[in-house]
Formats: C-alpha cells, sequence, structure tokens
C-alpha cells in the first residue's frame, strides 16, 4: 500500500503562489542594479526608467508586516518613518528622529525598502 499523502487544490495554490513569488523576485533581483539605486536616490518620485519604475512597484509592492512608511507628523511635516508591527500599539513604531524635509524622509524609505530586498535576497 502507498503512503502518498493527499493533495488539495489550496495545497497546489501554496505552492504556485510560492513560485510565482521566487521568479518575481529573481526577475527583480536581475533588474535592481547600481543604476537603479543611485535613480530612486537622485530621483525618488520620478519620472523614472522602465527598469527603476518595475523595481520600484516591487519594492513597493512588498508584504505590509514589517513594511517602513512615511507618517505626516502634521499638515506640513515634519514627517517620520514607521515600521509596520502587527501587534504594537496602532501596529506601528515610529522610528528615529522626524524630519523637515520630505524628499530626505522618502530617500530614507527607499533606501531601507532597498536594503530590505538586498538582504532578502
Amino acid at each position: 500500500m502507498s503512503s502518498a499523502t493527499t493533495r488539495t487544490s489550496s495545497d497546489r495554490t501554496d505552492e504556485l503562489a510560492h513560485l510565482h513569488a521566487r521568479r518575481t523576485h529573481r526577475r527583480i533581483a536581475a533588474l535592481y542594479t547600481e543604476s537603479v539605486a543611485e535613480e530612486l536616490d537622485t530621483n525618488p518620485f520620478g519620472p523614472h526608467t522602465d527598469r527603476t519604475a518595475r523595481v520600484l512597484r516591487y519594492l513597493r509592492s512588498l508584504p505590509i508586516a514589517g513594511k517602513d512608511v512615511l507618517l505626516a507628523l502634521g499638515d506640513d511635516g515634519p514627517w517620520a518613518i514607521g515600521r509596520i508591527v502587527i501587534g504594537a500599539a496602532g501596529n506601528m513604531l515610529v522610528e528615529g528622529e522626524p524630519f523637515d524635509d520630505y524628499s530626505a524622509a522618502a530617500r530614507t524609505v527607499l533606501r531601507r525598502r532597498q536594503a530590505q530586498f538586498v538582504n532578502n535576497g
């Protein structure tokens, strides 16, 4: 008698989702170059080249838990960087000192997301 386990449709769905995530990560890793990082640092708001736009879209689509986000502390700044932590008060931990410059805060968030992408590669 065979000891094969029964697979369900949800098992196959999970398998395909994992395969898709792995292939997408590899594709974006191939696109991510020093010139892309430099373009994001120089011009975080765009317009961007196609390659940079694809990488940025991926960075923005990372899972919510653990994601660094930009928070406005007032009507027109200052801005802070928060990390989404499920279970923390408000599901958010505010990190570091506030920024008076929106561009500097946005660059910092992008750098953190890039570092997370590279380190989790």
